[in-house]
């Protein structure tokens, strides 16, 4: 896959953006012998370095969740395959589909006689409707492929694969939060000053910074 378009993030900037360990989305995406990978990246690896698509990054934080509030890594798997058979997609996590007003994650499939059928995939767990769907909320989709476009991460802040390689951006400037928060730190903190280099309103600074201090912390 091309990277223009598509984002590009290492593992440790994944974890910041999803709030998990480096090491653990790192071993999500390794393979060995006994045991297959969750996720295969959309990119492959450079010398040993492995960076993942912004549709990577969607499955990731969708499945971190899930581990958080008690769902077994062995149920993930099985959701995430499952889903991506009925779906007939790559990236499972990343469909408009699981946006579900239900108590449960169902999906909408076909069995051998082509009758329409609902399949429920999660069973016990009901942590998609409190968790899951808020953030699922913040995701704009494609009309087209029902995929994951852009993430709307924080107030004023997105993140869209075809702008900057996929960083944080302050919305209405386009501008990256990492560069806004650095020019910030860098001139006394002096907001005003910052927003007349780069025509954008002071407000719009500060969410840059603040967002920026959330993920530093």
């Amino acid at each position: 896959m091309k990277l223009l378009g598509h984002g590009i993030y290492t593992f440790p900037e994944a974890a910041r953006l999803v709030g998990l360990r480096t090491e653990r989305i790192r071993e999500w995406f390794r393979s060995r012998p006994s045991r297959a990978a969750v996720f295969h990246a959309d990119y492959e690896a450079v010398d040993g370095d492995t960076a993942i698509s912004f549709h990577d990054l969607v499955d990731v934080f969708v499945a971190g969740q899930l581990r958080e509030h008690g769902v077994p890594l062995q149920t993930l798997r099985k959701v995430y395959a499952t889903l991506q058979r009925a779906f007939d997609v790559r990236h499972a996590f990343c469909r408009k589909e699981l946006l579900t007003d239900g108590r449960e994650v169902f999906y909408a499939g076909l069995d051998s006689a082509g009758r329409e059928e609902i399949i429920e995939v999660l069973t016990r767990q009901r942590v998609f409707p409190k968790v899951i769907k808020p953030f699922l909320k913040r995701i704009d989709y494609a009309e087209a492929t029902s995929l994951a476009v852009r993430w709307r991460i924080d107030d004023a802040i997105v993140i869209d694969p075809e702008i900057c390689f996929g960083k944080p951006i302050v919305e209405s400037a386009g501008i990256s939060t990492a560069v806004l928060g650095a020019a910030y730190e860098a001139n006394d903190r002096d907001a005003g000053l910052v927003a007349d280099w780069y025509n954008v309103h002071p407000d719009e600074v500060l969410a840059a910074v603040r967002f920026e201090s959330r993920l530093a912390g």
